[in-house]
C-alpha cells in the first residue's frame, strides 16, 4: 500500500454522526461533506456534524427549487463559524444549466467569498428522486461559466458520467475545471458491479489529455444509507490510473487548489 500525506476527500455525504463514526472508522485525513437539499433527502443533522469534528468541512447546497440570492444572503453570515469552503448545485437532479443566468449570483458570491462550485453532473443515484435533466447537467455548460469566471474553480463532479471523454477534454481546455469519479461504485451500477471495467473506462478518457492528474480530485461519495459505503475502489482506480509520484497531488495537494478557503485550516 502506497503512502501519502493525509488525505482530503473532495466529496462525501457525511451528514449525521452516524455517518461520520463510520467513515472515520474505515478512512483517514479530511472530509468535504455535500449537503443534500431537503427535498432530495432529509439531512438536518448536516450542519452540526460537520462542527462536531475538526475533519470536516462544508459545502452547503443551492437548492434550485428556490430563489437564490436569499439562500446566499442567509449563508453569508456562517461561512467561518460552519466551515465553508464550497458550494453544492445538485444538476440533474433538479433542472437547470450550469450557464443559466439564474446561476451568476451563485459564481458572483464564490468569487467574493474564495469558494469553489461543485457539481452533481451525469447520471444519479439509484435510491434518489430525480427530475433526470441528463442534457441540462452536461459540463460543457460549467465550461462556459469557468470561461465567464475564471478567478473561480468549478468541480465537474463524477466526471460527467458517461460522458467521460467529452469532459477530459473541457479540462484540458480549462484550468480551473477540476474532476472526480466519487460514487461511480454505487452497489448495483454498471461501474460498480464490475470496477475492473469502470476503471479502464476512466483511464482512457483521463490520459486521452496530458497532465489531467492535475485537475483530479480524490472523492468517494461516501453515503451508506444511499449505497455508497465503497472506499477500497477509489484507491484501486487512482494506483491503476496515476503514477505514485502523482499520489500527493491527487489526494490532497489538488484539493486544496481546488478549495482555496481550505487554506484557512489547512496547509501544503
Amino acid at each position: 500500500m502506497f503512502s501519502v500525506r493525509p488525505r482530503i476527500d473532495c466529496h462525501t455525504h457525511i451528514v449525521s454522526p452516524a455517518i461520520r463514526d463510520e467513515y472515520f472508522q474505515r478512512a483517514q485525513g479530511f472530509a468535504l461533506v455535500m449537503q443534500f437539499p431537503p427535498d432530495l433527502m432529509e439531512n438536518p443533522q448536516c450542519i452540526q456534524t460537520v462542527l462536531s469534528d475538526p475533519r470536516l468541512f462544508l459545502c452547503p447546497c443551492v437548492d434550485l427549487h428556490r430563489p437564490i440570492p436569499p439562500q446566499l444572503s442567509e449563508l453569508e453570515p456562517h461561512l467561518d463559524e460552519w466551515k465553508v469552503v464550497g458550494l453544492k448545485v445538485y444538476l440533474t437532479y433538479q433542472k437547470g444549466r450550469a450557464c443559466d443566468e439564474k446561476m451568476i449570483p451563485i459564481y458572483e458570491f464564490a468569487r467574493q467569498h474564495q469558494l469553489a462550485v461543485t457539481f452533481h453532473t451525469g447520471l444519479c443515484s439509484l435510491v434518489l428522486p430525480s427530475e433526470n435533466d441528463m442534457e441540462g447537467s452536461q459540463a460543457k455548460y460549467i465550461a462556459q461559466a469557468a470561461q465567464r469566471f475564471p478567478e473561480v474553480n468549478f468541480i465537474i463532479a463524477h466526471m460527467d458520467d458517461p460522458r467521460f471523454m467529452e469532459c477530459a477534454a473541457l479540462l484540458h481546455r480549462h484550468k480551473n475545471l477540476f474532476t472526480d469519479v466519487s460514487g461511480a461504485y454505487e452497489t448495483g451500477t454498471k461501474e460498480g458491479n464490475d470496477v475492473q471495467g469502470a476503471i479502464a473506462t476512466f483511464r482512457q478518457a483521463l490520459l486521452s489529455q496530458p497532465d489531467l492528474w492535475k485537475q483530479f480530485l480524490y472523492g468517494t461519495d461516501f453515503c451508506p444509507p444511499l449505497n455508497l459505503g465503497q472506499l477500497d475502489e477509489y484507491d484501486e482506480t487512482i494506483e491503476k490510473i496515476f503514477p505514485p509520484e502523482t499520489f500527493d497531488a491527487i489526494y490532497y495537494q489538488n484539493c486544496l487548489r481546488a478549495f482555496p478557503r481550505l487554506g484557512r485550516w489547512l496547509s501544503l
